[in-house]
């Protein structure tokens, strides 16, 4: 496995907790440096599936092995967009991520776009789960995120809330995109990302009575309770 995958863990949060545990990251770690005003970012992912709903159902299958595709904006901003292919490997992770253009979304969309030898492999391999396994837009996800990083172990800890979803694809750059409240409200996620051991100092203020370890994914709770009629 190597340095490939990430270890990754997930902890659902009430609104006391998460206060308390925000005034001690402040205290410890550095946010990361593209958050709006010193605080977070709005994150939107539309993630694509085949006809079969197979992304979908091996996460609930429990399959240990699983690969996600996703296009990721940062403040409905067009300036950055990513291309993403998730991997899981148990409780590991790993993700490959390549930038493209807004020409590129619309027509990934549209499942419009083929193999292209100057292209990166990744925009390839995804283009052949487009052509050949008809991937199409599944559902939008979209949440604020608070990031903080521990640059000398590579830890990544955020907090997610305001998780929505939306099936409005072709409003995807739209900040007034409708959306649906998809968790409750008085629920954030704590996501924690580390190499191979999580600092102890790291580890102890992140001992909350009220922590509950979870193993969901946002994409799975989004597509189980899609958008009806506005």
């Amino acid at each position: 496995m190597g340095n490939r995958y990430r270890n990754e863990q997930k902890y659902l949060m009430n609104k006391a907790d998460v206060a308390i545990l925000k005034m001690r990251l402040d205290a410890m770690m550095e946010k990361d440096p593209h958050v709006r005003d010193g605080t977070s970012y709005l994150i939107r992912s539309v993630y694509f599936d085949d006809p079969y709903n197979s992304c979908l159902h091996e996460k609930e299958d429990g399959v240990n092995f699983r690969r996600k595709w996703r296009i990721r904006i940062y403040n409905c901003s067009d300036k950055v967009i990513h291309l993403e292919c998730k991997e899981k490997l148990g409780n590991m992770t790993h993700k490959d991520s390549i930038t493209i253009s807004r020409a590129d979304v619309e027509a990934a969309i549209a499942g419009n776009i083929e193999p292209d030898k100057n292209r990166e492999p990744l925009w390839n391999d995804f283009a052949l789960q487009v052509m050949t396994k008809g991937f199409r837009p599944a559902t939008i996800v979209q949440y604020e995120r608070i990031p903080y990083i521990w640059r000398p172990s590579n830890v990544r800890i955020t907090i997610d809330r305001c998780l929505s979803s939306s099936e409005m694809f072709d409003r995807f750059f739209d900040e007034d995109l409708p959306i649906r409240p998809i968790m409750a409200r008085d629920l954030d996620l704590l996501e924690v990302k580390f190499d191979t051991l999580l600092p102890d100092h790291l580890r102890q203020v992140m001992i909350l009575e009220n922590m509950r370890y979870t193993s969901f994914s946002k994409y799975e709770l989004c597509r189980r309770m899609p958008m009806r009629a506005f």
